[in-house]
């Protein structure tokens, strides 16, 4: 190499470093404020992380519920007689008569604040939600108001409606395998006197215009004089049929409440299946990742350099 050359190149990174002070500044590099998360949020950390929590909570925290069910169907004397027909025909999906208006009824009767008094009298129900040791996640307050204390009732007593078959199914999740059927039972026989005096009390508003139209016509008829006697009668004989009108009807619109299912003591807890929960915990800290992950990718992508 000769001497010239020698000099020209130790010359250049001068030369280089005055133009690039004479030209435009360097533009320094922006890093990006979710730069840490890239770092400390991988796959890897956050979804662990999610499934021990998970796994914490349904293995140490999470209560044992049992559930006992019984199922059971309402029907008027219309449907037929024996309970073989009455229950076939709502297997059958006829209804048999049953009343949509009824069952809403029966269904809310048994949400209702009036059977949680009967079964907390019973049961202790407000003591045995709140006491110690329970799921402090899901944990009646002890001294929780009327209103939590029944929403959380609700939250244990469900009652649901096959719309096709009209079949009701009671469902009753507690601690302890004995008690829930227990409950179950108390529901039943509730519902019951609740059903036969809702029904009494449409038969008695059925009849009762008829019946008063009857006894004014038998008034009519020992108080009528001979020239008014005829016309009395006749009003009386209309009010006879009318009676028996109302009696007919009024028998036709009587509600039972037919048992279908009765309710055992389970043997398994039904809730919570903790592998089946511990898996689906995994999958949604799975989903819910990919897409934290896009979106902060998008949000990088669309940053301005």
């Amino acid at each position: 190499m000769s001497p010239s050359t020698s000099n020209a190149a130790a010359a250049s990174p001068s030369q280089d470093a005055g133009y690039a002070d004479r030209g435009q500044p360097a533009v320094a590099v922006r890093r990006s404020p979710f730069s840490w998360l890239w770092k400390g949020l991988s796959f890897w950390t956050v979804v662990p992380f999610i499934g021990i929590l998970g796994f914490i909570y349904l293995f140490m925290f999470a209560d044992s519920l049992y559930n006992s069910n019984a199922i059971v169907t309402l029907q008027n004397s219309s449907a037929g007689s024996s309970l073989s027909s009455l229950v076939g025909g709502s297997l059958l999906g006829g209804g048999g008569g049953n009343s949509t208006n009824e069952s809403g009824a029966l269904i809310a009767y048994i949400q209702s604040h009036e059977m949680l008094e009967i079964l907390d009298k019973k049961f202790q129900l407000r003591q045995e939600y709140s006491a110690p040791g329970r799921n402090p996640f899901w944990q009646l307050s002890k001294d929780a108001s009327e209103t939590d204390f029944l929403t959380f009732y609700q939250g244990m007593v469900t009652v649901t409606q096959d719309q096709t078959t009209g079949l009701i199914t009671i469902d009753v999740m507690d601690y302890d395998a004995q008690r829930s059927q227990e409950m179950v039972k108390t529901i039943q026989r509730e519902s019951e006197k609740f059903i036969n005096s809702m029904s009494a009390q449409m038969v008695s508003a059925t009849i009762k215009d008829a019946q008063q139209e009857l006894e004014s016509a038998e008034k009519a008829v020992e108080t009528a004089q001979e020239y008014q006697r005829a016309v009395a009668e006749v009003e009386l004989t209309a009010a006879q049929q009318g009676m028996a009108a109302a009696i007919s009807i009024a028998s036709q619109q009587q509600v039972f409440l037919i048992p279908v299912s009765t309710p055992t003591v389970p043997t398994d807890t039904a809730y919570p299946d903790r592998l089946v929960d511990e898996a689906a915990v995994l999958l949604a800290a799975c989903v819910f990742y990919m897409i934290g992950f896009l979106m902060l990718s998008n949000i990088r992508d669309q940053r301005p350099v």
